[in-house]
């Protein structure tokens, strides 16, 4: 009997289609028989913005949400004021919507339904992403939903995707409506057999553990969270160090490598390898220590003074929070400068972080052209970044614009400098920042973000923006905002010292 299980959801959905012995090792490790339905990860690389609420308001005035429920008995008397709010939702509520829907049917599969509002002949029931497409997971989740919806006895007008509008351009004034638009996935439903496959998981839950399908995405986009209970034949896993593996010299390379019969780098002839970028990465790997070329060291010097170390922090919000900005817009928000006017002379560190109301980008700009003057070279890291933020401003203000433009022709890419001349077994095969100044300086920590609670400078940043919030939470993530920009720009003057052979001195703790 399918009730003889814990219920199904649409995370498990997600889990068998990708994995068959994933989702049977998560069943078998009890999980399901207590937690509520889960959904699938956040978009990690997506700040949603202290609007949120707000827009979602906005789109449903009337909207009702449900608790999230975190026990059985919590999940079922979510399903009871399902129940109820649906029953009492009436079609002359304009913007009415019921968010967190819990709905479990007869088969053994549960539902908490994302977004259910009335239509003119039966049920809408909507996944929210604050993406600008869906995934096959997605339209997975939903089809489960709607499987379950009409084993509940509701009629099922249409199912979809909310997803965000990448046009809207926000108003102001709290005004969100045509934030979100809807994508319709009925004509996709008929590919997804939910009674089937249901069928087939209680049955993979009942048996015995199945074998690693072929193929299987163990590590891909990341380690499955079952891959130290799988018990995966150690042949099937490949120790290597990661600094020595044949990636570090690109894949097609190192599939290339793998064929000739290498294992990693440290078998690899020089000769072998087909240009001058990868004959010093893999030197250095067999060397274990970084390879530093002489002519960095005259590149950097022949740049004039005053120097200025450049970094700068953006953030797209999916939700925008200023008024004339669009859904996922590259908004800069923080600069950080450490300026030396001479040889030997201490740096002058300078920097911006916008306020927590309106819009940062023209202080942004000015504060920056005060900074930065007329004259001396700008040194970033992949400096392609801030030069099209720099253009985006120019174009946005129109009074500042050849000056920006100036700034921008001034900066020079520490990242081609260091591609050419330089390379750290550190670095793993990465030109990132964080990878190169984890390699070159690793007592700064320009590489990670110190502030608890919050992963990265954007988290930070988004939080501050938060009404409300506490004077000293505020004055908490601004500090640790400006202690990263200062460690950044330190990282940078390190490198430069690094690549003049020369001794940086005067960094931040």
């Amino acid at each position: 009997m399918a009730d003889t299980l814990p219920p199904l959801d649409d995370a498990d959905v997600r889990r068998w289609r990708a994995c068959v012995r994933r989702f049977w090792l998560h069943r078998h490790a009890g999980a399901s028989a207590t937690a509520a339905a889960t959904t699938e990860p956040a978009d990690s690389d997506v700040v949603q913005g202290p609007a949120l609420p707000v827009a979602l308001r906005a789109s449903f005035p009337a909207g009702v949400t449900l608790s999230a429920s975190q026990t059985q008995v919590d999940w079922t008397r979510a399903v009871e004021r399902t129940h109820i709010a649906l029953a009492q939702a009436t079609p002359e509520a304009e913007g009415w919507a019921l968010f967190g829907a819990c709905l479990s049917s007869d088969d053994g599969a549960r539902a908490w339904i994302d977004l259910i509002t009335r239509g003119a002949h039966g049920w809408r029931l909507f996944k929210l992403r604050y993406a600008t497409v869906g995934t096959e997971a997605d339209v997975d989740a939903v089809a489960l939903w709607a499987h379950v919806a009409a084993r509940c006895g509701l009629r099922v007008q249409s199912v979809g995707l909310l997803l965000v509008d990448t046009g809207f351009i926000y108003p102001g004034h709290g005004c969100y409506a045509g934030l979100l638009r809807e994508v319709d996935l009925g004509p996709t439903l008929g590919s997804r057999p939910v009674g089937t496959w249901l069928a087939a998981m209680q049955a993979c839950a009942r048996g015995a553990a199945p074998p690693v399908p072929p193929g299987a995405p163990c590590t891909q986009p990341h380690p499955c969270e079952q891959l130290p209970h799988c018990a995966l034949p150690q042949a099937s896993v490949r120790r290597t160090d990661a600094r020595a593996r044949l990636e570090v010299v690109g894949r097609e390379m190192a599939s290339q490598l793998r064929a000739a019969g290498h294992a990693d780098l440290h078998s690899v002839p020089l000769e072998a390898l087909p240009d001058a970028r990868l004959r010093r990465a893999t030197r250095a790997v067999q060397q274990d220590a970084p390879v530093l070329e002489p002519e960095a060291a005259a590149v950097l010097r022949a740049l004039p003074y005053p120097r200025h170390f450049l970094r700068f922090e953006t953030i797209g919000f999916a939700v925008p929070v200023w008024a004339g900005t669009r859904p996922y817009q590259v908004l800069p928000f923080q600069w950080s400068c450490d300026t030396v006017a001479a040889a030997g002379q201490p740096p002058q560190p300078l920097g911006f972080l916008a306020g927590p109301t309106g819009d940062p980008g023209r202080a942004f700009a000015q504060s920056l052209l005060q900074a930065l003057g007329a004259e001396g070279a700008i040194l970033a890291y992949n400096a392609g970044f801030e030069r099209n933020r720099l253009r985006e401003l120019a174009a946005q203000f129109e009074d500042m614009g050849p000056a920006l433009l100036a700034l921008a022709e001034r900066i020079v890419d520490l990242f081609q400098i260091a591609r050419a001349h330089y390379y750290h077994p550190a670095m793993a095969g990465s030109w990132s920042a964080k990878s190169v100044f984890a390699a070159i300086a690793p007592d700064l920590g320009a590489e990670r973000f110190d502030c608890e609670g919050q992963g990265t400078p954007l988290e930070a940043f988004a939080r501050s923006l938060q009404p409300g919030l506490p004077a000293a939470e505020l004055q908490r993530l601004r500090a640790a905002l400006h202690a990263h920009g200062q460690r950044q720009t330190a990282a940078l003057r390190r490198l430069v010292a690094l690549f003049e052979h020369r001794r940086e001195s005067a960094n931040p703790p």
